[in-house]
């Protein structure tokens, strides 16, 4: 008989959890010091007070707000970090304080599980390592959003006082300026391209000439991820006011509802003139010329009021020789036409395409897509695992996060100090705010290298299509806004058409046969 010995396993000491904490505090720069290191003593103490606990920094942001992730650098910092394997478990006092959209509690949740990092909400009672929680968070979630929805409206409110009272400037720089001190500061480097912009104009010279200038000159614009220029572009920067000093706030609105998305302002509510709100770059001579210029420009060629309407304009390409489609009336019935197929079919075979038979194709596509939602899902996935490679083979980026954090943590130190009568006040708040002042230059650095690339931009395209797909109906008759909002470009084969889509995701389309 074969005699058996038990070699036992070597007992591993358990290692112990990497915990954080995430807040936000005040926004008062006052209030801010004392609640941040409030916040501080009471996470640090509460965290180092577990055996089994180890204290892996406090993470917080101003109280801005909460119902997108994308504006909170601490936030931000704290799911790198998470990405790069150096937090296990994180702490949050309420779902509120975490996000306050449930689709984005629900997506960093869901992305935070995939990386082995759980989140408890302190006030919920709530620990996502648990499985059967994300019912109950869906619906807490929903709360913090209505919260966060009656917060939004307060602070429209607010804006819309202080654009009455001519108090309101906008935070958005543009090209010419930046923005420094609350107000828009004119920027050396990119004035003489306005100046150039507006002069070219009125010496004759068109807006598709301009750009094309423009790109041959090799002169980028950072206001589009691209970095080219366009016609449309052109004519926005011709058009604006800002460039004589004056505002015209309240141009788009954020709607009561959800999605927060911005819609255009037209007519639905009210707008303000501000006049001399910062420095001008154009003289009004010179704009009040290239307006009327715009405005003859206009009534010479006016777009029918039909082809303004129609989403589908500027849209569709063809497959054979890359022009874009135009589109006209035969037999009653609207169609699309290859514009090098119009010249001449020698030079482009591409047939005309009935317009109904394009819409028809999107809805099959669309609710196919609805169908098989899982698949948006599992790309949003692949697309932030790929990011949290890519920031982890970025030293550059790595580094200012490492810079960051050490002076967080020596925020941390100061924070305990005060909170325990060691340190005095004003030594405290003199040594926060310069530790601050750094902080905000590293993250300013930080996010100058941080531009949205490809994998960013898809990632934001794939929250939109998440967002309009989910919990969504199929679609029987077509809704324009939809259609907008998902297609970036429709290229059309004889055979088939390709629908790109918003994050960049290409799903195709078999054309009816003639």
């Amino acid at each position: 008989m074969p005699q058996v010995r038990v070699i036992q396993p070597i007992s591993e000491q358990a290692k112990k959890l990497r915990v954080a904490a995430y807040a936000r505090v005040s926004s008062d720069s006052a209030d801010q010091l004392n609640s941040f290191a409030t916040q501080v003593a009471y996470y640090t103490d509460f965290i180092q007070s577990k055996d089994e606990w180890e204290f892996a920094g406090l993470y917080a942001d101003e109280a801005v707000s909460g119902t997108t992730v994308d504006k909170r650098d601490d936030f931000q910092r704290l799911l790198a970090d998470c990405r790069a394997g150096k937090i296990d478990r994180i702490l949050v006092k309420s779902i509120s304080r975490f996000a306050r959209n449930t689709l984005d509690c629900l997506q960093t949740v869901r992305e935070l599980k995939q990386l082995g990092v759980a989140v408890e909400f302190e006030k919920e009672g709530i620990d996502t390592g648990n499985m059967g929680s994300e019912m109950l968070l869906s619906i807490l979630g929903s709360a913090a959003q209505e919260e966060s929805l009656s917060i939004s409206k307060n602070l429209k409110w607010s804006y819309r006082r202080r654009m009455k009272s001519g108090d309101f400037i906008t935070s958005k720089d543009l090209l010419g300026y930046f923005f420094k001190n609350n107000t828009l500061v004119p920027n050396p480097k990119e004035v003489p391209i306005v100046e150039y912009i507006f002069n070219s104009y009125l010496s004759g010279k068109g807006t598709d000439e301009i750009a094309d200038e423009l790109n041959v000159a090799n002169l980028k614009t950072n206001k589009k991820p691209s970095g080219r220029w366009h016609s449309t572009m052109i004519r926005y920067i011709l058009s604006n006011e800002k460039y004589i000093g004056d505002s015209l706030v309240q141009k788009r609105y954020t709607p009561e509802d959800l999605p927060l998305r911005q819609k255009r302002n037209n007519g639905e509510l009210s707008q303000y003139y501000i006049q001399n709100s910062h420095p001008a770059i154009i003289s009004r001579e010179t704009f009040e010329a290239v307006q009327q210029l715009l405005n003859r420009r206009r009534k010479r060629h006016p777009p029918s009021v039909e082809m303004q309407q129609t989403p589908l304009r500027s849209t569709i390409r063809c497959a054979l020789c890359g022009s874009y489609f135009h589109k006209h009336k035969s037999n009653g019935e609207n169609c699309w036409f290859c514009a090098l197929h119009r010249k001449s079919k020698d030079l482009c075979p591409m047939p005309n395409i009935r317009e109904q038979e394009i819409l028809m194709a999107f809805l099959s596509m669309y609710n196919k897509l609805l169908d098989n939602i899982d698949i948006l899902s599992t790309m949003m996935s692949q697309l932030l695992d790929l990011q949290a490679k890519s920031v982890c083979s970025r030293p550059d980026i790595m580094d200012l996060n490492e810079k960051i954090s050490e002076l967080v943590t020596q925020n941390h130190s100061l924070s305990r100090l005060q909170a325990k009568g060691c340190i005095d006040s004003a030594i405290f708040i003199e040594r926060s705010n310069r530790n601050n002042k750094l902080i905000e230059e590293l993250r300013q650095e930080l996010r100058q290298l941080q531009e949205p690339d490809d994998t960013s931009s898809a990632i934001e395209g794939t929250r939109l299509l998440l967002d309009l797909l989910e919990g969504a109906k199929p679609m029987l008759e077509f809704d324009s806004s939809i259609f907008q909002s998902m297609v970036k470009q429709i290229t059309v084969y004889q055979e088939k058409f390709c629908f790109q889509l918003a994050n960049g995701l290409v799903l195709e389309e078999r054309r009816a046969q003639s």
